[in-house]
């Protein structure tokens, strides 16, 4: 095995738009690709172990999405929901013009993955799509059912405002790179919710966890975003621009996949206590509404915890119904990274679905 088959290198490219995107590439030689694409207040480093386990029959690429890591800091139109993000990286793959490539997003990741399988040209083949705890397909907050139907017309509880408003301490922590853990919001506590509860993250995790955090680029164009007053609980609706207000329902939207005349197979991968992506996640506004958290709340009928684990179990249903197959992986006890917390089960099922 050479070098350069088990060692990322740290390659750029100036796309298009003038946006300078900084990726982690691991070649073999291959005509294939698989492309991992990291979530939210993350980067290309959080693949970094995984990386060199990918089968040699592939080259490995892992960019940092505009605003993150190395990337260049340029804003993010949420009008487009994840299409910024995804533009970026179907134009850096289709720069390295392999014959096919396969798809794995994290988190955020997964949406983004999915824009592009709905936005990829002729050149750029999507042979497999891998989601690892994604994002519903109807965005994070303010939907009320399997359907993604939004429990106010201004699509309030979504978007950045959920973190302005309500959690601005992390915000300044963010900017002030602050390594504490004598707050609930200090970044540190907050990486912590990516895994389950009883998963003792080490000292090199934390670390590569917070420089990861502290790459984001912070502000109303990319993270989190702006927002807008509502009327309605929690008093808060998405802006146009950022970060969470790309993954607002309001324009997130991704039901085209259901209509693409060719679907690849798409392996869902989740971990049993995720945390973040659930049913009953301790970010949805509703579920700290429900605790009393949040004055105002208008009751479960309202505006009830965002059922996103039935959300994503729906939509992957429907396109399977549509002459698209997926397979569904619950990886048992971990949380919000399986691939870092339970690394064997979880590449014994990434490698034998990418082949």
């Amino acid at each position: 095995m050479s070098v350069s088959s088990t060692v990322p290198e740290v390659r750029r490219l100036k796309l298009s738009s003038g946006l300078e995107l900084s990726f982690r590439f691991l070649s073999r030689g291959s005509r294939r690709a698989v492309v991992l694409v990291h979530g939210n207040l993350s980067s290309s480093l959080i693949w970094e172990d995984l990386m060199p386990g990918v089968p040699e029959v592939f080259d490995v690429v892992a960019p940092d999405l505009r605003g993150f890591g190395d990337s260049g800091r340029m804003p993010v139109d949420a009008t487009r929901g994840l299409g910024d993000f995804a533009t970026d990286v179907l134009e850096l793959l289709a720069s390295l013009r392999y014959d096919s490539y396969v798809l794995v997003g994290h988190s955020m990741g997964g949406g983004v993955v999915l824009q592009a399988l709905l936005e990829a040209p002729r050149s750029v083949k999507v042979e497999k799509v891998v989601l690892v705890d994604p994002v519903s397909p109807y965005g994070f907050g303010g939907t009320k059912d399997e359907f993604g139907t939004p429990c106010y017309d201004d699509y309030a509880g979504s978007g950045a405002g959920l973190v302005v408003k309500y959690n601005p301490d992390f915000i300044k922590f963010l900017k002030a790179r602050y390594t504490g853990t004598d707050h609930p919001s200090a970044p540190a506590n907050v990486a912590r919710t990516f895994f389950a509860d009883d998963y003792v993250v080490s000292e090199n995790l934390m670390d590569k966890l917070l420089e990861m955090l502290f790459s984001a680029e912070v502000g109303e164009g990319n993270y989190p975003g702006d927002y807008v007053e509502s009327p309605n609980w929690p008093y808060v609706a998405p802006g146009s621009r950022g970060v969470l207000n790309a993954m607002s329902p309001k324009y997130l939207r991704l039901r085209g996949i259901l209509n693409l005349a060719s679907k690849p197979p798409i392996l869902w991968i989740h971990g049993t206590k995720d945390m973040i992506v659930s049913d009953n996640s301790p970010l949805d506004i509703a579920v700290l509404g429900l605790a009393g958290y949040i004055p105002g709340y208008p009751g479960p009928d309202k505006f009830p915890p965002q059922p996103m684990i039935r959300q994503i179990r729906s939509f992957l249903d429907e396109y399977a119904s549509r002459s698209g197959t997926y397979e569904r992986v619950f990886i048992e006890g971990a949380g919000h990274t399986p691939f870092i917390e339970k690394p064997k089960e979880f590449m014994r099922k990434f490698t034998d679905f990418i082949g």
